[in-house]
């Protein structure tokens, strides 16, 4: 059977991801209320975003099945206690928000539609929270949003913000929904709208998106069409294919592309004959892409769903025409068609497909075309041994475009099939298409071929799927697809001269890290002796020889390092506990072993160092990275998965080896990778992480400063007259921005450690902002946004640490579901994340950093604004900038956590209003009150006038002011995307 799952989610606040069996090009954004993923070197929160053909570093913690059912999502239950306690309450908020827009919406008053437009935001709220919402309201919604759609004709905006949201509910919910959609009302707002003359007022980009809006709607729908609509549609667009070399045909199969539903209720339309009768006007027009484009979308949506239909007899005739489709180069042939049909301008445009090629279509019938007995696999192979040549790296071209899709497309709808006959309810007569074990095996063989020949190609996209192709069939047929992978990686060692190879080789085996620990531990289990040895040694090969693969010279082979090690560490379910395991993950060994990583680590990050430029002043508040941690993510996730996983022993043994070298080195040019290991420190345990680092590290900040010149311009009114100007020499500059830099990410999730460095923290805290230095002064602001984040956010804790269920063999980690299934319950669904949940001793260290950098620095803002005394020395401009800075580094760092302002009314009434409730979510705990948000308002409007006045020339003053209010008035968004941060 397929595995089902994977190890840990990557970063802070993303505990979980939701994927399908595996994560193959898609994830889930999580609760954007509370669920930041903390860059730590960046000190700023963004949310995840999907990638939506970006392949996950490593896998995930849970996998999700494909049925929908009404328990509530993990996201959701999984949440810190109090604010999972308030998402109970989002099913009636949304009940409540449906009631809202009804009541905006009046179908007697067509521009009463303007009026339901602000509640489009509030529903993606729901959905992009996968909110727990009661399917009559769902239902409800989507009802009263087809209304409005089809009451707002010539409504552009109204349409396109409506139909956007009806596409989303239908991809979110369309498992809980039963209702009849009309396919011809939708017919007739396209036509009236983008194929009639129309000179309405609308920009062509309004039309554009008005297009796509209703066409994805239109594809979203056809789900729903009602029994008989396909034969309908076929019965409306028919005489338009009568003559093919009309342009009339070309937007006949448009259509019937577009609108052709294959749901069970339409079945009875799909026959063989009707079949035929397709491939007769398919064939009847040559060498034109966009008509064979759009016939092989229809075939594959009716093989897809028409198991009724005996295609055995269609097969050569379909095969033929796939391997046409291709234009790859014969002979001395460029593979383009010598004679093409032109299809008119703006056919091309309104049936434009959203690939370049068909291969996906192509890809989708071969696959579903497969069953036990069928000439469909024998066809399949001639197929791919005529088009493997053309994976090969010397064979690239324009073509290698279509090819890679087509691989990338066989294996996700594969996937995408054997999840489905495994989870869903078959009944007899479907079960017999079930594909068996020889079937998969034949069809992986015959893929390997292609991923033979692709593995190396200097196609980074192909190259790539090459590598994910290889990790979902590892699940499948490990017998098959691991020793290719094992030899491969063999090949590429034994290959010097080809470095990208060995890079290539890493890759897959890190995709295929879990499948191989599986692997290996049925083998044993079963008393495969071969097999054992095979992937024992491909392991223990992988990970030494994946060492000599840290090169500061060689980004590409170092990303693929560093993605293999933190694949195979995290599918293990703890590291060096006991020695009852195999060899190569006992204590002895793992211990030579990671003396030797921290020796490669160390001299990557100072070889990294030498290649950065310093910069001479204070430009940024971001340092910049090296490729560690600009090109990838996968430097941070490896060192927190990875010592996140060793036992106490190990961990002491590595920390004191990272505590060595950060100690005894300053390398400025890498210091966004230093702070990360010392941040994968802290957040692994600790306690003894901030003994041998943070404490050390403060300890050198406070000797640096003793005896350096102040400013005074922190804990003071005015200052009385003006001093000589001082300045810090070069070096110690240099030195105090990058000790206060590593400090600030690596205490990123230090929170209650910091309560014991209390003292130390204010004191460093301020002299940053005391120092003469523009460049110290943003060192200084980086620390405080970090102490003050860490002390009141929410973020999970022990989150590399295994399940307290049993794993599988003590060994590796086992896997659940990311949806609570009462037919299947997992032991470990019951142990939710330990959350880092603020104590009273660390908001009572908040609050004071708040009051005296928040609170106190406005007030002593009004002051230098209301003074003029410095304005004759010169000494005003500085005292503002740091006052400002202060000011933005409290707001940054407590986010939401300081409560927003509270209405107020012009003639000065006092009135309680409730805030309206739809989407529960926190950043952390409170700090502070709204009294403090409000009077800082109030004061730093005064300041504002002051400044429009006084200082219209001073862009900095006036930048600095702008963010501060942003952050002050705009809440919330620091939350969930700060795209802005200082930066002169």
């Amino acid at each position: 059977s397929l595995i089902t799952a994977a190890p840990p989610c990557l970063g802070r606040g993303a505990p979980v991801a939701e994927v399908a069996l595996w994560p193959l090009w898609s994830s889930s954004p999580p609760r954007s209320s509370w669920r930041r993923r903390k860059n730590p070197a960046a000190h700023k929160y963004s949310p995840i975003k999907p990638q939506p053909e970006t392949h996950h570093p490593f896998p995930p913690r849970l996998a999700s099945l494909r049925k929908h059912t009404a328990a509530m999502h993990l996201y959701n239950a999984w949440l810190p206690p109090a604010v999972a306690d308030a998402a109970r309450g989002e099913a009636a908020a949304f009940t409540g928000a449906v009631r809202a827009a009804k009541g905006a919406w009046r179908p007697d008053d067509p521009d009463s539609a303007y009026a339901t437009l602000k509640w489009i935001s509030v529903f993606d709220l729901f959905i992009k929270a996968k909110s727990n919402v009661a399917p009559e309201d769902i239902h409800a919604l989507v009802e009263l949003g087809f209304g409005i759609f089809h009451a707002s004709q010539n409504k552009f905006v109204v349409q396109i913000k409506w139909g956007g949201l009806l596409i989303r509910l239908f991809k979110k919910h369309v498992e809980r929904l039963s209702l009849d959609v009309q396919w011809r009302p939708l017919y007739e707002t396209l036509i009236q709208t983008h194929f009639k003359r129309n000179m309405g007022p609308e920009g062509w980009k309004v039309r554009q998106q008005h297009f796509e809006t209703i066409t994805g709607l239109v594809r979203a729908s056809r789900t729903f069409f009602p029994e008989g609509a396909a034969a309908e549609i076929w019965l409306e667009f028919r005489p338009l294919l009568e003559n093919p070399w009309h342009n009339s045909a070309f937007e006949g199969v448009g259509f019937v592309r577009l609108f052709l539903p294959a749901n069970p209720r339409n079945q009875d339309h799909f026959t063989t004959d009707w079949i035929a009768q397709c491939l007769h006007i398919w064939d009847s027009v040559t060498n034109c892409n966009f008509w064979d484009i759009q016939w092989a979308a229809i075939i594959a949506r009716c093989i897809k769903n028409s198991r009724s239909i005996e295609w055995e007899k269609f097969l050569p005739l379909l095969f033929t025409r796939y391997l046409n489709m291709f234009e790859v180069p014969i002979s001395s042939g460029n593979g383009s068609y010598p004679f093409p049909v032109e299809v008119p301008r703006n056919t091309r445009f309104l049936f434009s497909s959203k690939t370049r090629s068909p291969s996906k279509a192509i890809a989708k019938s071969v696959v579903y075309l497969l069953k036990p007995k069928s000439l469909a696999l024998e066809q399949f192979e001639k197929l791919i041994n005529f088009l493997e040549q053309f994976y090969h790296p010397s064979n690239g071209g324009r073509w290698t475009y279509s090819l890679e899709r087509f691989l990338r497309y066989l294996v996700f709808y594969f996937e995408r099939r054997l999840q489905h006959e495994q989870f869903d309810t078959m009944d007899e007569k479907n079960e017999q298409f079930c594909l068996g074990k020889e079937e998969r095996a034949v069809f992986i063989k015959v893929v390997l071929k292609l991923l033979d020949r692709g593995q190396y190609s200097k196609d980074d996209s192909l190259a790539e799927t090459v590598s994910i192709a290889t990790s979902i069939l590892s699940y499948v047929e490990p017998s098959l697809v691991l020793p290719f992978v094992a030899t491969n990686f063999q090949l590429a060692l034994e290959t010097t001269t080809a470095t990208h190879q060995l890079k290539n080789a890493v890759t897959s085996v890190a995709f295929s890290g879990r499948a191989l620990l599986l692997s290996s531990l049925c083998s044993t289990q079963s008393g495969d002796s071969s097999m054992i040895d095979t992937l024992y040694d491909l392991i223990v090969t992988s990970l030494s020889n994946a060492l000599l693969g840290m090169d500061a010279n060689d980004p590409p082979k170092t990303v693929a390092t560093m993605q293999l090690i933190g694949s195979i560490f995290s599918n293990l379910a703890t590291v060096g506990v006991s020695d009852d395991v195999p060899a190569f993950l006992q204590t002895s060994s793992l211990s030579d072993w990671l003396d030797e990583f921290f020796c490669r680590l160390f001299s990557v990050l100072q070889n990294l160092e030498s290649s950065s430029a310093i910069a001479e002043g204070y430009q940024t508040s971001i340092m910049p990275g090296t490729f560690l941690v600009e090109d990838s993510p996968h430097y941070f996730c490896m060192l927190e998965i990875a010592l996140g996983k060793l036992s106490k022993t190990l961990f002491n043994q590595s920390l004191k080896k990272i505590a060595k070298f950060v100690n005894a080195n300053i390398l400025p040019g890498a210091t966004s990778e230093v702070g990360l290991l010392c941040c994968a420190c802290v957040h692994s345990y600790p306690e003894e992480a901030s003994v041998y680092l943070v404490k050390p590290i403060l300890m050198t900040i406070m000797s640096s400063f003793e005896g350096t010149p102040t400013t005074g311009y922190v804990g003071r009114e005015v200052p009385n007259n003006m001093s000589t100007k001082a300045t810090l020499s070069p070096a110690l500059e240099t030195a105090l921005d990058y000790y206060l830099r590593v400090l600030a990410i690596s205490i990123s999730y230090a929170g209650p450690v910091l309560v014991s460095y209390r003292e130390e923290l204010k004191h460093v805290i301020m002299s940053a902002f005391q120092a003469p230095s523009w460049k110290v002064n943003g060192a200084g602001d980086h620390l405080l946004r970090s102490v003050l984040g860490s002390l009141v956010s929410f973020y999970p804790l022990d989150q590399y640490k295994p399940f307290s269920c049993q794993s599988i063999a003590n060994i590796i980690e086992p896997w659940g579901c990311s949806k609570a299934h009462q037919d299947r319950e997992v032991e470990m669904l019951n142990f939710p994340p330990k959350w880092h949940d603020p104590s009273q001793d660390e908001l009572s260290f908040a609050n004071e950093l708040l009051e005296f950098h928040f609170q106190s620095a406005v007030e002593e803002l009004l002051t230098i604004c209301q003074t003029e005394v410095q304005s004759e020395t010169g000494d005003e401009k500085e005292h503002l900038k740091i006052t400002l800075l202060r000011i933005h580094s409290a707001l940054q760092g407590v986010m939401s956590c300081l409560p927003e302002l509270r209405p107020s009314y012009k003639d000065g009434r006092s009135k309680v209003v409730e805030p309206s409730f739809f989407i529960a979510g926190s950043s952390g705990s409170t700090v502070g009150s709204s009294e403090m948000r409000e009077k800082a308002a109030e004061l730093v409007h005064i300041a504002c006038r002051y400044l429009l006045k006084e200082r219209t020339d001073d862009s900095i003053l006036l930048a600095l002011v702008v963010r501060v209010i942003d952050a002050l008035v705009n809440y919330g968004m620091i939350a969930i995307l700060e795209t802005c941060t200082l930066y002169f």
